[in-house]
């Protein structure tokens, strides 16, 4: 049976007996990354399954299974600056950058996933990856489709928790049920 590794993101970093717990949940396979100074949780995974959703689906189950932990993401280095990007193709900075602007290459590049406040354009990686090897023939590896996808839906449905309003919620989730 393959092995997929892969990172699922917490709505919080974990305490220490969350952390024993989750250890004890996921049967050894996550490894428990956090920042108690900046609340940034996550748990990397190396899970046995038959397909990459398997994996992922039972990881969150895993991972739900101690109180007030919340999945709300999944990745794999998905958020990516110019830089990032550059070393990562063994491009320079200013060749990325003139990709971005459509200065070179067939046009077209992904719109940047979001801008800090400070300007700086941040990527979905797999989108990148994907624009390179498609437009520009570049060997990158590309993150699995199912990865991203999971991503989308755990961050929807964090976003749907956190919506105060019970009509607007239950609204607003039957979009992810309905498909």
């Amino acid at each position: 049976m393959p092995v997929f590794d892969f990172a699922l993101r917490l709505n919080r970093a974990p305490t220490d007996d969350e952390i024993e717990v989750l250890s004890e949940v996921t049967g050894g396979d996550g490894d428990v990354e956090w920042n108690p100074d900046t609340g940034y949780g996550a748990v990397t995974f190396n899970r046995e399954a038959d397909t990459l959703t398997d994996a992922i689906v039972s990881a969150v189950h895993d991972v739900e299974q101690v109180p007030g932990l919340r999945v709300v993401g999944a990745g794999q280095d998905d958020l990516v600056t110019m830089l990032d990007i550059a070393r990562r193709v063994g491009r320079t900075r200013a060749s990325v950058r003139m990709l971005v602007n459509g200065q070179r290459g067939p046009g077209g590049f992904p719109h940047p996933a979001l801008v800090t406040t400070g300007g700086e354009k941040i990527w979905n990686w797999p989108e990148a990856a994907a624009w390179l090897r498609d437009g520009l023939g570049v060997a990158v590896e590309v993150p699995p489709h199912e990865l991203m996808i999971a991503d989308r839906l755990l961050v929807a449905r964090a976003a749907l928790a956190e919506e105060p309003d019970e009509r607007t919620r239950a609204a607003l989730g039957g979009l992810l049920r309905a498909s």
